[in-house]
């Protein structure tokens, strides 16, 4: 079951898509096992997140704090 919610909604060529605050995301593609992608589904269906890309991105976000990232200061999606 995939959940789109407006801020993954694609732009013309649907390689990018904008958050509410105008920023572009771009498309990455990696591999999951079961268990990882059910424990995404259940955090989304649990309105935790609004789409597995936003929950996705806050755990990149996190490793980044995590890691002394430069980013670390930039507004959180």
């Amino acid at each position: 079951m995939t959940r789109r919610s407006p801020s993954d909604a694609g732009t013309a060529d649907g390689s990018h898509s904008r958050l509410e605050n105008g920023r572009t995301l771009n498309r990455i593609t990696f591999r999951a096992t079961d268990e990882q992608l059910a424990a995404l589904e259940s955090l989304v269906e649990a309105d935790v997140y609004h789409s597995r890309s936003a929950a996705i991105r806050a755990g990149i976000q996190q490793l980044l704090e995590s890691q002394g990232s430069p980013d670390r200061n930039r507004d959180r999606s």
